[in-house]
């Protein structure tokens, strides 16, 4: 499940809004018995993905709350791949991936293309 802050209005519509926070988060579906309503009032919109690759390619992270561990080992290999002396916070990770998928001037999504690699052991040239 995703967070990307409150995405609807009172009467429990989506709104033209994408995201209302700098925190894209992907929190656990069942958490201690808790019942969770999907459209709290004022509060955050809970987002469905089909799998956590899903979740991670949109931009979400693991909750550092509920799914703690899982936190800390992407936390962990985001510092390694990023060459970083230490391991970030949440609030100065989230700021990072923000800058990375919004544009500061526009407040536009930033997309980019995915380029197709060949498999790992596979020839380009059939002959």
């Amino acid at each position: 499940m995703g967070n990307r802050g409150c995405l609807h209005s009172p009467d429990r519509r989506l709104g033209t809004a994408r995201w209302r926070s700098k925190r894209w988060i992907c929190c656990v579906l069942e958490w201690k018995d808790v019942q969770r309503d999907p459209m709290p009032a004022g509060r955050w919109t809970a987002l469905f993905f089909l799998d956590e690759a899903t979740a991670f390619a949109a931009g979400h992270r693991p909750c550092a709350y509920c799914r703690r561990q899982q936190f800390l080992s992407y936390a962990e290999a985001w510092r390694r791949a990023r060459g970083l002396a230490r391991r970030l916070g949440a609030d100065e990770m989230d700021a990072r991936l923000h800058a990375e998928r919004v544009d500061s001037r526009s407040r536009r999504q930033l997309t980019r293309p995915a380029l197709p690699r060949p498999a790992a052991g596979r020839r380009d040239d059939p002959s």
